[in-house]
């Protein structure tokens, strides 16, 4: 859960600009963004009789979780997905303009935006987060940061140690999948 407190809690401004950094990143237009305002229903509200419609005031400020050099968010647990990424994963994606309501976010669909495999084309693509070669060296070393990060989620207690295996077994799957042949 993001927090002002820890500096995980950061207006939603913030974390768009994070993405604009990143190739090929859609960001959603803040005019188009769900707020909500303050709402007085008149003076006899506390009666159960409330003036319609409600007068409107300043909008609540909206708040999202703080995100990582990768775009990755910080609040929470952090499971491999996160702490050894492939890439950029959000829990939003932006509706393409051919489909209308451009600038919109499609909530409840993420998106993946995957790291360059390789340091040149992370650097002919000017993007900023290390590629998966720069990061990992090949699939061995990788899996054994997942397979790292998942002992500690059990040892912490959020994760069965019995489920290990699973991350480690999901993580091979998005290796292969998202790692070029020619790359590995």
């Amino acid at each position: 859960m993001p927090r002002i407190a820890d500096g995980t809690g950061v207006p939603r401004a913030q974390v768009a600009e994070a993405f604009r950094a990143i190739p090929g990143a859609s960001v959603p237009d803040p005019d188009r963004l769900w707020t909500v305002p303050r709402v007085d229903l008149g003076t006899g509200e506390e009666s159960g009789v409330g003036s319609f419609p409600p007068a409107t005031g300043e909008v609540f400020p909206t708040l999202v979780s703080a995100v990582d050099s990768d775009g990755n968010e910080v609040a929470g647990i952090r499971l491999p997905d996160l702490t050894t990424p492939l890439g950029t994963h959000a829990g939003w994606n932006v509706r393409h303009p051919q489909t209308g309501g451009a600038g919109q976010i499609m909530p409840m669909v993420g998106s993946t935006l995957p790291f360059a495999a390789t340091r040149g084309e992370r650097e002919a693509s000017a993007d900023p987060r290390p590629s998966i070669e720069e990061r990992y060296g090949g699939r061995d070393e990788y899996l054994a940061r997942v397979r790292s990060d998942a002992a500690r989620l059990a040892a912490d207690r959020y994760l069965l140690t019995e489920d290990i295996e699973v991350l480690v077994a999901d993580a091979v799957a998005r290796w292969d999948v998202m790692v070029p042949v020619t790359a590995r």
